[in-house]
């Protein structure tokens, strides 16, 4: 088995006229739009150039990327390393990218990013970026919790709309990891009929789901048919709010949460990994985090997120990784600002961070629990162990699996 960088060097070569667009061509795309192509990939309405020309101006920019090294998540280095193997397939490197639109209104919790890929004459991918290190993108995620509506959201229906308009003739898919996701099948959803009678597929890479009302409404129920849910075996994010039963559930080589990270996901030839279900965990992580959410109204979540946000932004540092560099700092800023505020609130944001901590533990357990089972397993079967019917594996215990 292999990842995303295997396909890209097992499969490069073969064109898609040879092998068609498929699910790991379009985490693929997803994930290009986390890349910053200001000032290299022309806006909407201007003509496009090739992910090889773009990645010549990209890393003339940034110098050539590090190679990721192996059980280390850096998303970063990550997505450039798949950038450069992209460029470098007769499969990506001659597909077109136009329409960069990168947004970033932090007093407006507005963080907003998407790309458009042409893959094929007459056919364009339009990839929406998940969530980046901005706190502002992060808020926007807390707040799907609770309006109906995210900044996000109309920005993702205009965009698709202006695309539209400018290809009137192309057929269209639209796709994202994490938010990006999200953001595709709400735009897909609010388009009006003759966009959405073009639209062939929604791919929602591990993407949170939506308010139940969303999911009732008639402008989604005309874009369901075309949905195809991705997650991986340990999903949480894919899991939040309210959503349809996911298409695909993929085997990733990572620990609990950080199965998120897409690069992770299992592929073997054309396709994911895919297993039967998800783990115990991810259900019971569900659970309890929509059990928690839903303990609050609407305005009562609006003012956590708010509170929340004030606590993490209280040094003055606007980025998660500006957070992580200075904890201390962050962590003294923090707990001032939490001394002066209303004694419910504290112990809502101390009750959520306790919540989050206990299921990231046992996610994690689980599967190193999962992984050591399979090892013996793999191992049995190698000595010449066969099962009875019924019977468990070497090292599983009754129940689990």
């Amino acid at each position: 088995m292999g990842n995303v960088f295997d396909y890209l060097q097992w499969r490069g070569d073969l064109t898609l006229f040879r092998s068609p667009f498929g699910e790991v061509d379009n985490l693929v795309l997803s994930l290009l739009s986390y890349l910053d192509f200001g000032g290299i990939v022309p806006p909407v309405g201007e003509e496009g150039i090739t992910v090889r020309e773009a990645a010549e101006a990209y890393f003339a920019r940034r110098g050539e990327p590090k190679v990721p090294r192996e059980g280390v998540v850096d998303t970063a280095v990550e997505w450039d390393w798949m950038f450069r193997l992209m460029a470098d397939t007769d499969r990506f490197g001659g597909m077109r990218l136009s329409g960069f639109t990168d947004i970033l209104v932090p007093s407006e919790d507005k963080q907003f990013c998407a790309l458009t890929i042409e893959t094929e004459p007459g056919q364009l991918y339009l990839s929406y970026r998940g969530t980046s290190d901005d706190l502002a993108g992060w808020k926007e995620d807390f707040l799907l919790a609770c309006l109906p509506e995210i900044p996000s959201h109309e920005e993702a229906v205009r965009y698709l709309m202006q695309v539209a308009a400018c290809y009137p003739e192309h057929r269209l898919t639209l796709g994202g990891h994490s938010k990006g996701g999200n953001l595709a099948v709400y735009a897909g959803a609010r388009a009006p009929e003759a966009v959405q009678n073009r639209i062939q597929r929604i791919w929602s890479n591990d993407g949170p789901g939506f308010q139940r009302t969303f999911l009732q409404s008639r402008p989604y129920m005309g874009i369901a048919g075309k949905l195809v849910s991705i997650v991986p075996k340990s999903s949480l994010v894919g899991l939040l709010l309210t959503h349809a039963a996911p298409d695909l559930i993929v085997d990733s080589s990572q620990s609990g949460v950080l199965q998120h990270d897409a690069i992770s996901w299992q592929v073997m030839g054309s396709h994911f990994v895919r297993l039967t279900g998800l783990t115990r965990e991810s259900l019971n992580a569900e659970t309890q985090i929509r059990t928690w959410i839903e303990s609050m109204d609407a305005p009562t979540r609006r003012d956590f997120v708010n509170a929340l946000f004030d606590v993490l932004s209280a040094s003055g540092e606007q980025t998660v990784s500006g957070i992580v560099r200075d904890l201390p700092k962050a962590a003294g800023a923090s707990l001032t600002l939490m001394r002066d505020m209303p004694r419910e609130t504290m112990d809502r944001i101390r009750e959520f961070v306790v919540l989050l901590a206990g299921v990231a533990a046992r996610l994690e357990e689980e599967s190193r629990r999962l992984r050591t089972q399979n090892t013996l397993r793999q191992l049995g079967q190698a000595l010449g162990w066969k099962p009875n019917p019924g019977q468990n594996p070497p090292g599983q215990a009754q129940g689990e699996g």
